[in-house]
């Protein structure tokens, strides 16, 4: 009896523990904590094993003001097996230079809440600044993008980063409530979600693949306008890339802001709702030029690094080869270059691992195709004849090729004239790719889960059984015992 329960305990907690190796692994990491004022304080949270984009709301920290925020994921496959590592990062600049006491905070990743302990920044001047350099950029953007409407005390900004992109090009788009700090009005967010949630349904093209931070908070910070100070409330920022000629257009969209009558500490105030309206704006969409490969090739600012174990091997032997483009643009288009047959090499099928950093303006990031290749027959060969990969520059305007630099040399016999035990066959690899494939690919992990529960539930049954046998048995004997006496 004590053996079965003992198998069952052992099982049950070995189910258990597979179960916690699968589920979504939360951390939560701090940066530097002695910085200058140009210097961002950056939080972040990762999240491993998740599919799924995480929501994060980060904490308020006083005395500091956020402002960008970024995501990077960071995607491994490994003989067929993936591994998702994503990392939501925050940034926190000083107001004025100092020492900040951080009491713990609460970061919420999907509705969890993760909890941190304190912490103390110093914040000093560095040698030749006074006001963040980031700060002033993004303020000149805003002045040019909202000189027309800043006339008003409250506004709704919907706006774009550009107002004409290539096929495939991305543009950024942000919606902000920009409230002056002189406006004679008090107001609150009145039924916020709801309106969000009616608001990006309308701004969302259905013609773009969308690249987002994944932060839903409203982020404030103060901003200069020809001269005014507004308060900018950040509702929303995506990055857009059109994968169609089609025009982008995004219609007027309103918020209902609730809005405080009468002055302050008057008894008798009264609410109202108000809605503000943005403008609508468009993005004019541009073909690519003329090319064979025009609607199957990648459009960015990219660049080519490459790595090879070796560059001098012998006839039969291997090396790892690693194609990594990195740059600018939508990586999720990137392929794997279409490297041709060879009789010098074997080149097989390669391991993907990728990293992308998403911005409000920018998604960067790279891509690596790491290949195994078998040498053949001696000679030098220089790798670009096997390792090109074509795309469209927008910066440019024009087509460009990432093209291998690398250089193998292999030494000794070819194969086809060394040949093993006495066959004649060119390689040892040859005719692999005859091997018949198509059958039903069997997941053992999942069978073997699903037996380990079967058992489980077999040994509850006959613990049961034997629990129930010994109750009667037991019953039976004391009622020969009452009969007896």
């Amino acid at each position: 009896m004590k053996i079965y329960v003992f198998i069952i305990i052992f099982l049950s907690f070995f189910q258990v523990a597979a179960q916690q190796q699968e589920s979504p692994e939360i951390s939560v990491e701090t940066g530097k904590q002695n910085l200058t004022l140009s210097q961002p304080f950056i939080l972040s949270v990762v999240v491993k094993n998740n599919v799924n984009r995480p929501s994060v709301q980060f904490p308020e920290l006083k005395g500091l003001e956020k402002r960008s925020a970024s995501a990077t994921s960071t995607t491994s496959t490994i003989s067929g097996k993936t591994v998702l590592v994503q990392t939501i990062s925050q940034q926190y600049f000083a107001i004025e230079e100092g020492k900040y006491e951080i009491p713990p905070f609460v970061v919420v990743v999907d509705g969890t809440k993760i909890k941190s302990d304190g912490l103390t920044l110093l914040f000093r001047k560095g040698e030749k600044e006074a006001v963040s350099t980031e700060k002033k950029e993004e303020e000149a953007k805003i002045v040019a993008s909202e000189e027309e409407t800043a006339s008003d005390d409250v506004f709704l900004s919907v706006r774009t980063t550009k107002s004409i992109v290539y096929v495939q090009e991305g543009f950024a788009l942000r919606m902000s409530l920009y409230v002056a700090k002189s406006a004679p009005i008090e107001m609150d967010f009145y039924q916020l979600d709801t309106q969000l949630k009616s608001i990006l349904k309308k701004l969302r093209p259905a013609t773009c693949w969308e690249e987002n931070v994944g932060i839903e908070e409203i982020i404030q910070r103060e901003v200069s306008i020809r001269g005014r100070r507004y308060t900018e409330y950040q509702m929303y920022q995506a990055m857009f890339f059109p994968f169609t000629r089609q025009t982008v257009s995004f219609p007027a969209v309103g918020l209902s802001m609730l809005v405080l009558n009468g002055q302050p500490g008057d008894e008798d105030r009264k609410k109202s709702i108000r809605t503000f309206y943005s403008k609508p704006t468009r993005v004019l969409i541009k073909p690519l030029p003329p090319h064979p490969l025009r609607d199957q090739i990648a459009v960015g600012s990219y660049a080519l690094r490459e790595e090879l174990t070796k560059k001098l091997l012998s006839s039969g032997e291997s090396l790892r080869y690693l194609f990594t483009i990195e740059g600018e643009g939508n990586l999720a288009t990137i392929t794997a270059p279409d490297v041709p047959a060879s009789k010098a090499f074997d080149f097989y099928p390669p391991d993907v691992n990728q990293t992308v950093r998403r911005s409000y303006e920018k998604v960067r990031g790279e891509k690596t195709f790491d290949y195994f290749i078998v040498a053949k027959q001696k000679g030098t060969y220089p790798l670009g004849r096997y390792f090109q990969w074509i795309y469209f520059d927008p910066k440019k305007s024009r087509y460009d090729t990432l093209r291998s630099e690398k250089t193998i040399q292999v030494v000794g016999e070819n194969l086809s004239n060394v040949g093993l035990a006495g066959d004649k066959s060119n390689s040892i690899y040859d005719n692999i790719e005859a091997l018949d494939t198509s059958g039903d690919y069997v997941d053992y992990q999942t069978i073997t889960r699903h037996m380990t529960n079967l058992v489980v539930i077999a040994l509850l049954g006959i613990m049961i059984w034997i629990f129930r046998k010994n109750h009667i048995f037991f019953r039976n004997l004391q009622i020969k015992k009452f009969i007896f006496f």
